[in-house]
């Protein structure tokens, strides 16, 4: 049995699909109903309706339970206290495996995002606990956001540089890659960066997406200032309206190095898809109007 957490996110979902493609038995902690039944939909096989920041959940949820999968909450800062409340119900229960879903760089301390995984990183490393970490780079389908915005004005618009280079994957090779870790042996006692072959700058994102739609589509630098007032509109706490822009700086000043696919090529036992191919595959599904 995989127990699974942030299950019901993107990240998630596209990594509980692809296990459920292999018969893998998994359940799934999470909060709300409308949660519960998107994972049911995508394949999990038990749901617990509970909260990972409570233990009593926590140990409800891992009774039975082989191996572990932690998305844990972006931008929130207890994430490191969460990643050792599910740490140490696992290493009581005796897990085989705990994978750990982490990101690109985490040693930029900068991004506070990072540095939260890193703090989890080292607990998880030191817990003796079989553990695998899965360190994806910037997804591809983070364009999701913006696209209907695209489409309506020809504008890509982001909060930092759009000409510098930033390393990207694609989702569905992450969710493919992941699934192939928790089914296979042999994964434990590594962490894995996954990138697509190589890095590439939002204006070239739009380039690409300008030649497959046929449109005239480009990237622009909008005002950090117009995001921040919508932040605290919608009601975003000061630690996730700081980390996202401290992100937004350290990208204007280094982008997102690296964008090395071989790691993940080899995990999936083929080239990671590059831009092209997923922009090619998300027109397909989201054509133009």
């Amino acid at each position: 049995m995989i127990l699974m957490t942030g299950a019901a996110g993107p990240t998630g979902l596209a990594i509980l699909r692809q296990l459920a493609a292999r018969n893998a038995d998994i359940r799934v902690l999470t909060r709300s109903e409308e949660s519960a039944d998107r994972t049911r939909a995508a394949g999990a096989t038990e749901v617990v309706l509970g909260d990972f920041r409570s233990d009593t959940d926590l140990k409800t949820a891992m009774v039975g339970v082989d191996r572990v999968y932690h998305i844990g909450p972006r931008f929130q800062g207890d994430e490191f206290e969460i990643g050792v409340r599910m740490i140490d119900a696992a290493k009581a229960e005796g897990v085989s495996q705990f994978a750990f879903h982490s990101l690109v760089h985490p040693q930029c301390s900068q991004l506070l995002h990072h540095w939260e995984k890193l703090r989890v990183e080292e607990y998880l490393i030191e817990s003796l606990v079989p553990y695998t970490i899965l360190s994806p780079t910037m997804y591809m389908q983070n364009i999701s956001v913006e696209w209907p915005s695209i489409l309506e004005t020809g504008i890509y618009r982001r909060f930092y540089s759009v000409e510098i280079p930033l390393s990207v994957v694609d989702l569905d090779d992450v969710g493919e890659a992941a699934a192939i870790m928790l089914t296979e042996d042999g994964w434990t006692g590594g962490a894995f960066e996954m990138c697509s072959p190589a890095p590439l700058s939002h204006a070239a994102m739009a380039a690409v997406f300008a030649d497959v739609t046929g449109r005239d589509i480009r990237a622009e630098k909008s005002d950090i200032e117009i995001w921040i007032d919508a932040a605290k509109k919608r009601g975003q706490d000061d630690y996730s309206i700081e980390g996202f822009v401290k992100m937004c700086e350290h990208y204007d000043q280094y982008g997102l190095p690296g964008g090395n696919g071989k790691v993940l090529g080899m995990i999936l036992g083929r080239t990671p898809n590059d831009y092209r191919a997923f922009a090619e595959k998300w027109v397909a599904a989201h054509p133009p109007a």
